[in-house]
């Protein structure tokens, strides 16, 4: 039986996180604007705002005032706002966003919007039509009300006459809780493109919304919506209303509906979220709050009309089966090309997969699933035959007592299975026919020999400890193979794999594990890094001047026209794979990842260029740059992109995005070993998310 710690692990963290934050020193002040600070306690708004000792009282006065590029508007930490908001319009650029933040010490600001509203709407801090804002270090709720109305924690509205193509959304550590509102574009952070008459279509480009905490509120946890998805609509933005879409590192927990929803986006990333209770699990009290909307069916985390959608390093548990749903992924209608990998799910009552209609391309692969209850017609349920779906390398472990199925098929459309690994205690049984293909699975427990596959294991598999996984964390060792497993090295050999396995670890040309765990896992290196708190993490600056700021953190050069270089780890480091966002920030420049680096003068590089647009592999032996190998992308300055170098053996292989671009065979010799690095020439640059492993 599962430990009582296990199912109560991501709210207990998040409880921990909002008892022990303080607040987050404000960026530093932008080269151009004002900034004000608002003090609910000691503030009048009689005074300048422009000083600690000078600060607004309210938070009307803030809404008062006209918000330009660099502005700054900070609230004390530690204060209340009981009974207002904050209504923001205006536009900041790019080298001088508008930053809605916090100064002092002590626990957020607290925003208690109450039951305070703006035609018919509550919101702790809505902005509208408005482009390079950031939100962070808040915390926003309204408690319990009796009036119905739609409410949102944060809402980043396009509307009206004002709307268009807006950029730069930040929305970054905020604790947003209590919020219950009556329809489904309420809920904890929300941005809409919404259809009036008269309005102009809205969309966003490079939104981030990144280690927030949500917790009971109804209706959705985090969404993305554009009215372009309404019937009847005459806007046309229905797949790519959102570009270089980032929802990461959230903490989502008892919503009424959904966890995540990714709608109407194209090159969505979704990662490193947990959620946990989502589907009618807010404390509401049901006999004042009389208006939550009546739910049917819900999943975790879940993309809709949506192309190239990636959601990977997730955990979901305890999502409940209402109506129908309940699962923790979701590829649902108009999802293509979209990949869920690398995710954890626990006790998710619906089964662990949804595909709907009007899909295709679609990939589930080196996920865990252990004891998600099967109640919506299997593991995998495709109820409307969504096109072709391939599910591999994956691991569902079901415990005695489970009877739903574990795998469907698909009438529209193939559904594949390959070098999963089925560990069925309970009585159910796999979907033949109708699309459903198999091909060198395990089947271990009962019914192994339904599916129909002719290179089928049926041995224990081994694992290290079968449902016995905690969390994301120790999942991988949980479902490790024996040394001796039938199922080590006998998978098929899949195109386009991804190169890395659940742990991480570099997947071999051939010979692969059955299972999400390729042999044994993989470990974060010492140079896994995310910056945050003015933190260079076991960095060292080589040459120039690297430093750890901003929000989220990332280690940052400023140089624009001298090299840079930071490094970080073992030189006896071998057979590796670093990973890294890169910003380039200044036009014409380049930035990338060093790896097998032993000085400045030697070691391998993958590197954006914007002034050849490519990406490029280069080595650089003695101080002379050699280049190795090349492939044109699209690199825009400000932009980040995720950058991996997967080096094994004398072979390196470079990614852009998810995507194999370059890669190059040693064949002289040398640049066996190394540290890893990050360098910049040329141009100022951001590095985030450094994830190294090996």
């Amino acid at each position: 039986m599962r430990p009582a710690t296990r199912r109560f692990a991501p709210l207990l963290a998040a409880a921990l996180l909002a008892a022990t934050l303080t607040a987050i020193p404000a960026e530093p002040a932008a080269a151009v604007g004002s900034t004000y600070y608002v003090d609910a306690a000691s503030g009048s708004d009689s005074n300048s705002g422009g000083a600690p000792a000078s600060a607004w009282k309210t938070l009307a006065k803030v809404n008062a005032t006209t918000l330009g590029p660099g502005d700054q508007v900070l609230l004390r930490a530690g204060q209340v706002w009981l009974n207002q908001y904050l209504d923001l319009r205006g536009s900041g650029t790019a080298s001088s966003p508008i930053v809605v933040g916090s100064y002092g010490s002590g626990a957020r600001p607290r925003i208690d919007f109450g039951n305070t509203s703006v035609g018919g709407e509550g919101f702790g801090v809505r902005i509208t039509n408005g482009s390079f804002w950031h939100v962070q270090n808040l915390e926003i709720t309204s408690g319990t009300q009796a009036a119905s109305l739609r409410r949102n924690g944060i809402l980043i509205l396009g509307a009206g006459a004002g709307g268009g193509a807006f950029s730069h959304i930040r929305v970054v550590n905020n604790w947003i809780h209590h919020i219950y509102g009556n329809d489904r574009r309420s809920g904890g952070i929300n941005i809409h493109a919404r259809q009036s008459s008269g309005a102009v279509e809205s969309t966003w480009d490079d939104v981030l919304i990144q280690d927030n905490i949500v917790d009971d509120v109804a209706d959705t946890g985090i969404q993305t919506m554009t009215d372009s998805l309404l019937s009847g609509s005459t806007w046309t933005h229905r797949i790519d209303a959102f570009t270089r879409l980032v929802i990461r590192g959230n903490a989502v927990t008892a919503i009424h509906r959904d966890g995540i929803l990714a709608r109407a986006s194209t090159g969505a990333l979704v990662e490193r979220n947990t959620t946990d209770r989502v589907g009618t699990y807010t404390t509401a009290d049901t006999a004042v709050v009389k208006y939550l909307p009546a739910v049917s069916v819900v999943a975790a985390q879940w993309a809709y009309s949506s192309d190239r959608a990636t959601f990977q390093y997730n955990q979901a548990s305890r999502t409940r089966r209402i109506d129908g749903d309940g699962q923790p992924w979701d590829f649902d209608v108009d999802v293509t090309n979209s990949v869920y990998q690398y995710n954890y799910s626990y006790l998710n009552e619906g089964g662990t997969l949804l595909l709907m209609n009007d899909t295709s391309g679609n990939v589930f692969r080196y996920n865990i699933s252990q004891d998600d209850l099967d109640r919506s017609g299997g593991a995998f349920s495709i109820p409307f035959g969504g096109g072709s779906l391939d599910v591999y390398n994956n691991v569902i472990f079901r415990s005695a007592g489970s009877t739903g199925r574990l795998t469907t098929s698909n009438s529209a459309g193939v559904a594949t299975y390959r070098n999963n690994v089925f560990y069925n205690l309970g009585t159910g049984t796999y979907g033949v026919g109708g699309g459903a293909s198999y091909a060198s699975n395990t089947f271990y427990g009962a019914n192994t020999t339904v599916a129909p596959d002719a290179a089928r294991l049926t041995a224990d598999p081994g694992f290290a400890a079968p449902g016995g996984a905690t969390s994301i964390s120790d999942a991988a060792a949980a479902y490790t193979l024996a040394a001796g497993s039938a199922s080590r090295d006998s998978g098929l050999t899949i195109t386009g794999n991804g190169g890395l396995d659940f742990s991480g670890r570099l997947l071999p040309g051939a010979g692969v594990d059955r299972g999400a765990v390729e042999g044994t896992p993989a470990t974060a290196l010492s140079a896994t890094a995310d910056f945050e708190g003015g933190s260079l993490a076991g960095w060292t600056s080589v040459v120039g001047l690297w430093t750890s700021e901003g929000i989220p953190g990332s280690l940052t050069s400023q140089a624009a026209t001298a090299e840079s270089i930071a490094s970080a780890g073992s030189t006896a480091w071998s057979d590796y794979t670093a990973e890294a966002r890169i910003s380039i920030d200044s036009p014409s420049g380049n930035a990338g990842v060093l790896f097998r680096y032993t000085d400045a003068s030697n070691f391998l590089m993958l590197r954006l260029n914007d002034a050849t647009g490519a990406v490029e592999l280069y080595r650089r032996s003695g101080g002379t740059f050699t280049l190795l190998a090349s492939a044109a992308v699209d690199v825009t300055p400000g932009r980040f992109v995720s950058l991996r170098v997967d080096a094994r053996g004398s072979t390196a292989t470079g990614w852009v995005d998810g995507v194999p671009l370059v890669t190059w065979t040693n064949a002289a010799g040398g640049f066996a070993t190394g540290k890893v690095g990050v360098r910049a020439a040329a141009s100022a640059a951001r590095v985030d998310a450094v994830t190294v492993r090996g």
